[in-house]
C-alpha cells in the first residue's frame, strides 16, 4: 500500500475520532454544544481520558500523544497539521498497522508532504 493510500486510510478515521470526542465531552460534561466545554485540561468524568482547550478546539487524548484527537470547533474538515497530529496519536496508541505505517511516522517530513499532497 502506497503513502498516500495510507494517509487517505485516515480522512474517515479523523471524522469518526471527531463526532466520537465531541459527543464524549457534550455527554460527559452535559453540555448543549462542544464549544461550551470548561476551559483548560481536565480529566474527562467516568473515562480515562483528558481533555485540554486552545483557541477555538480541544485536545482529547489518553497520554500525550496518545489515542483521542485535537480539533478546532469551526474546522469541519481536517487540515494538514491535524491530519498528522491524528496519525501520530493513532499511531502511538497502536491503532494504526506499525510495519505499514512506521516509515511515515518516522519520517515526520515525509509524512507532512504525503498528508498535503493527500489533502490538496
Amino acid at each position: 500500500m502506497s503513502n498516500e493510500e495510507l494517509i487517505k486510510q485516515l480522512i474517515p478515521l479523523w471524522y469518526a475520532q471527531r463526532k466520537w470526542a465531541e459527543e464524549l465531552l457534550v455527554q460527559s460534561f452535559n453540555l448543549d454544544k462542544v464549544e461550551d466545554l470548561p476551559r483548560g485540561r481536565n480529566p474527562i468524568p467516568g473515562t480515562n481520558w483528558m481533555y485540554v482547550t486552545h483557541g477555538v478546539g480541544v485536545d482529547v487524548y489518553k497520554t500525550e500523544e496518545v489515542g483521542g484527537i485535537d480539533f478546532d470547533f469551526d474546522k469541519p474538515d481536517p487540515d494538514p497539521w491535524r491530519l498528522q497530529i491524528l496519525f501520530e496519536k493513532q499511531y502511538n496508541d497502536g491503532n494504526l498497522n506499525y510495519s505499514a505505517c512506521r516509515q511515515l511516522f518516522e519520517n515526520k517530513v515525509l509524512a507532512k508532504e504525503t498528508i498535503k499532497r493527500v489533502l490538496s
